[in-house]
């Protein structure tokens, strides 16, 4: 009869394990990352009984987790791809929708600039016109000024969110570390048997971790597991977790970034490591779109105040004075490290505004040399300076030390600085501070087409330019014109061959000859004193909009930003294809891994239905050994 009871008892234990366990399983069909579970059975050793062995019942083995350790993983790393890509898409779109808004952009503010400058043209002499003008020049700066600002106030929300992301990183990774303290004390105490709520919170929050930057998990032989982040900077391993720090940047104090500190106390830069997640892709956001907008928009208002005022300053304005600058002369800005302990200083001029490029350089000095490297193109050259790259001039002076560092940033702060410093509508230089005339007493046809001045340093005129037709003016019967008033003369022209214009320079300006000049004609430039008809250089200063200045002589100043728009909106486009992209893969990821790991209510309700009738059969086993007994019994009584 015992043996009876025993394999009924034995039925009716493991029965309720399972009828338990089911109702756990029925109980989180709705926790997040919970696992399902299964209890399994096994046969209890049978006993030898009469030359034959008699089975002694049942026993619940083990209650096992259903986890597949590379749907698991699957799933991580689609949730890491999927949140980035869905932050960069935000983060892109927003910049993209700023640049391109056609109410907002740079693109009408600098149509309307330049239609003022046309109008000024047209009636050089008018103050209505160049008042107009010095209006859209100030709404040109101030539409500069709102895309920086509204580049900056990003540049603060992404602080904060590289601050809040790091926060809740080093929370979790506090609450991974725990559990997996938690994982192993029960494992031990349980003799091996694994805690499987326990094994199902650490995964949990594991998968919430990958949602903010990349990781990569290692199991250990005691039921811990140790998370990397990065390129394999541990952030949890066994009972402990490192934390990581969002500090300033030390070149420039409105940025933050991500670190590690180490045993000296230093704060080590991970950002370049960090990948993935919302935090991985507000880094690469910065690195990627934001800087480089910044970069390219104060490219645009540097090219446009260099290359205006230059040709500015080729002018002369309605008092006959020079012209001056229009726009604030912007230079380029560099911050030197803070760590710096060697006496090195260094100073960065503009010498080509048309070539700069908006990339930052870093500049470094070891074993005796400076090495100025492109941070975007990678490309170094090493010297003891100074270096000639990208129409910058970068000098080094003073006693440097290994290590000493300077990073330049030649147009991040252009937009920033665009300023019109002209105040006065008399001041703008319209005119050209020479002319030309023909004497009335001239025989031939010859005429100057054409006069430009390029070099202001030699103007105004000394005195008058004459030039005059000699048919030996160079000997051996070389035609051409003799030169007073200036040095460069006699000038070659052959009416013959060249009547169809040739073109000469002298002193700061060119001009064109053509036509067919008779022996003692006489043709003049000088200075230009009542120009307030004059609208020469106005024409000169409305065609720069269309001349390509920029980008090494490739672009104009709507190309250029065009090209800004354009670069944001591949961006933006590869990052919302990305994010549709993963967010299916993360569904068919999500959907493998409950297919094995999920709660299937249908399912547990058969299983369910199954164990309470075989509890009931058990109990019946039971009821039964306890009639035989009572038969025994009532045999054996006398």
């Amino acid at each position: 009869m015992a043996d009876i009871l025993n394999v009924g008892t034995s039925a009716l234990l493991s029965l309720q394990r399972a009828i338990t366990t089911t109702g756990h399983n029925i109980a989180n069909v709705n926790t997040e990352g919970y696992s399902r579970q299964r209890v399994n059975f096994e046969t209890l050793i049978p006993q030898l009984s009469g030359g034959s062995y008699i089975g002694s019942g049942v026993n619940a083995a083990s209650i096992e987790r259903i986890y597949d350790q590379f749907l698991t993983s699957e799933v991580r790393s689609r949730t890491t791809s999927q949140n980035g890509f869905q932050a960069f898409s935000e983060l892109s779109s927003r910049l993209d929708s700023l640049l391109a808004d056609p109410d907002v952009g740079l693109s009408p503010t600098l149509e309307s600039f330049f239609g003022a400058l046309q109008d000024v043209a047209n009636n050089p002499g008018s103050l209505p016109e160049r008042q107009v003008l010095l209006g859209e020049a100030e709404v040109l700066a101030d539409r500069f000024h709102y895309l920086d600002s509204n580049f900056r106030s990003l540049e603060s929300e992404l602080n904060a969110r590289i601050e809040t992301s790091v926060s809740d990183i080093n929370s979790l990774a506090r609450s991974i570390a725990e559990l997996n303290e938690q994982v192993v004390r029960a494992t031990a105490a349980s003799g091996g048997a694994p805690p499987n709520d326990l094994l199902d919170s650490r995964d949990q929050l594991i998968t919430q971790l990958s949602e903010k930057i990349g990781v990569t998990t290692v199991a250990q032989s005691d039921g811990s597991i140790n998370v990397m982040v990065g390129n394999g900077q541990a952030l949890v391993v066994g009972f402990s977790a490192q934390q990581l720090q969002a500090f300033d940047n030390p070149y420039d104090g409105t940025q933050t970034l991500v670190g590690i500190a180490g045993l000296s106390g230093s704060v080590t830069d991970l950002g370049r490591f960090l990948n993935g997640g919302e935090l991985g892709a507000v880094l690469d956001f910065r690195e990627q779109v934001l800087d480089p907008a910044r970069n390219q928009l104060g490219l645009v208002a540097m090219g446009l105040a260099a290359t205006f005022n230059e040709q500015h300053q080729l002018g002369v304005d309605l008092d006959g004075q020079p012209g001056g600058d229009f726009f604030r002369p912007l230079s380029a800005t560099y911050t030197a490290n803070p760590n710096n302990s060697g006496l090195s200083s260094m100073s960065v001029a503009i010498s080509d505004a048309t070539a700069l490029t908006g990339d930052d350089y870093n500049l470094r000095y070891d074993s005796g040399q400076w090495t100025l490297t492109n941070l975007s193109t990678k490309v170094s050259q090493t010297s003891a300076g100074p270096f000639s790259v990208d129409g910058l001039t970068v000098s080094v002076a003073g006693a440097p030390v290994n290590g000493d560092t300077f990073l330049i940033q030649p147009t991040r702060q252009g937009a920033t600085l665009f300023e019109v410093v002209l105040n006065r509508a008399e001041d703008f230089a319209g005119a050209s501070p020479l002319r030309s005339q023909e004497i009335l007493t001239n025989i031939g046809s010859a005429s100057i087409d054409d006069l430009t001045v390029n070099d202001a340093s030699a103007l105004p005129l000394a005195s008058q330019v004459t030039l005059t037709f000699n048919p030996d003016a160079l000997g051996a019967g070389i035609p051409g014109f003799d030169v007073t008033g200036i040095a460069g003369g006699p000038l070659a022209y052959d009416p013959t061959s060249e009547s169809n214009g040739k073109s000469f320079s002298l002193g700061g300006f060119e001009f064109t000859l053509s036509g067919d000049p008779q022996v003692g004609d006489e043709l003049i430039i000088e200075n230009n004193l009542n120009g307030s008809g004059d609208n020469r250089n106005a024409l000169a200063l409305a065609g720069l909009q269309t001349t390509n200045l920029l980008h090494g002589g490739t672009a104009s100043y709507q190309d250029a930003y065009g090209g800004l728009v354009a670069g944001v909106a591949v961006k933006t486009r590869q990052a919302q294809a990305g994010a549709n992209t993963e967010q299916v893969l993360l569904n068919q990821s999500v959907s493998a891994r409950d297919s094995v790991s999920g709660v299937n209510l249908d399912e547990e309700a058969a299983n369910l239905i199954r164990y309470q009738q075989a509890y009931q059969a058990a109990a019946q086993v039971i009821a039964v050994a306890n009639e035989m007994f009572q038969v025994l019994l009532n045999a054996t009584r006398r």
